[in-house]
């Protein structure tokens, strides 16, 4: 009962923050569709015509880290390019989702999504926007239904887990939560999972955490931004445990997808099946998602279209792995150049190049 009750407090904790000022300030939006551990959120404006966005969160933390303050928010910067956004929200697992596995949230959960989108918007191919392990779902999804998809990118997203720095895989095999995650029929609290990760990761989970607030600690707006990203951090999800179980025997175990053997819905599905135009953001030094686990794995996919972009890094993120979501210098110098890619997709009409990369030198911490 100790990680229900340390949920309990965290949140508890962030609506104090929150009382402080330092909640999330989102952009007007409303609720498309709901479902059992899902909403589908659309936000406001002139809907445009192409391919529009779908953006998902990893189903740990509360989806409004896309949206999280006008001048650090993914869905503003879309919408000011002229294009339509839809974010999926996951919510806490209910007694109709507590089984879901991998395989609803890659598959059936995403279409589902899609088909929620096409209603509103006409279009039923979108591009995907994934970030974390949402990323991963939505990479999975793209495999599970080639060619369905306008384009895919994944923001700090791993697909590949064989990858020796990896500081998730050692702790996952070894650790006495990931046994009991194993065999566990109830769901794993979200600070359960935000303990494995600091474990596994010290530096990028917790140190990095007080260096950057005492780098952010003489800039407001860098202290403004990190705090909060605290009062997000502080906003877990409960997870199914086949979920869980799934995504650590088959992926960080197995590396099933990569192999090319991962079942989805009685489909072996692999890196091979990906045949949209893909883009990946990676960092550089992350032992969170270690570059070679998105680098690599893009160069593996079919698409005619692949391209990767380096991000360096931000002062007042707190957690440098959402810092491409937030960071002032992923929204002056990355996004720019993600969102022209996204608007050029019709007049490239997805014609086959080679991969390139580009690294996005920041000013940092």
């Amino acid at each position: 009962m100790m990680f229900p009750a340390l949920d309990h407090l965290r949140r508890a904790q962030g609506r104090w923050l929150e009382q402080l000022g330092y909640g999330p300030l989102r952009s007007p939006c409303w609720v498309v569709a709901e479902g059992a551990g899902l909403r589908l959120l659309a936000f406001q404006g002139k809907e445009c015509p192409g391919p529009a966005l779908l953006l998902v969160p990893g189903p740990i933390k509360r989806s409004y880290i896309f949206d999280l303050v006008p001048r650090a928010s993914v869905v503003r910067a879309c919408r000011e390019r002229g294009l339509s956004v839809y974010l999926l929200e996951w919510t806490d697992p209910g007694p109709d989702s507590a089984n879901f596995r991998l395989e609803d949230y890659a598959g059936r959960l995403l279409l589902w999504a899609r088909d929620a989108v096409a209603a509103v918007h006409g279009e039923d191919r979108v591009v995907l926007v994934g970030h974390s392990l949402g990323g991963t779902l939505a990479a999975l999804h793209a495999a599970r239904y080639p060619g369905a998809l306008a384009a895919l990118v994944l923001l700090e997203a791993p697909l590949a887990f064989d990858d020796p720095v990896d500081a998730f895989a050692p702790l996952l095999k070894a650790s006495p939560s990931a046994r009991r995650w194993l065999v566990g029929t109830a769901v794993v609290p979200g600070s359960e999972l935000t303990l494995a990760a600091v474990l596994a990761a010290p530096e990028a989970f917790f140190w990095h955490r007080w260096g950057d607030a005492l780098a952010s600690a003489a800039d407001p707006p860098s202290r403004d931004l990190h705090l909060r990203v605290l009062r997000w951090t502080l906003d877990e999800l409960a997870l199914p445990t086949p979920l869980v179980r799934d995504v650590l025997q088959d992926l960080y175990r197995e590396d099933r997808f990569r192999n090319g053997d991962l079942m989805l819905a009685g489909d072996a599905v692999g890196l091979p099946a990906i045949d949209v135009p893909i883009l990946g953001v990676f960092e550089e030094n992350s032992r969170v998602v270690p570059p070679g686990s998105l680098v690599a794995a893009v160069a593996e996919t079919a698409s005619p279209d692949r391209r990767v972009l380096a991000y360096d890094g931000d002062a007042g993120v707190m957690l440098r792995h959402v810092g491409v979501l937030v960071g002032r210098h992923a929204h002056e110098r990355l996004w720019p150049e993600i969102l022209a890619w996204i608007k050029d997709l019709p007049d490239r009409g997805g014609g086959s190049r080679g991969p390139t990369r580009r690294r996005h030198k920041a000013a940092q911490r």
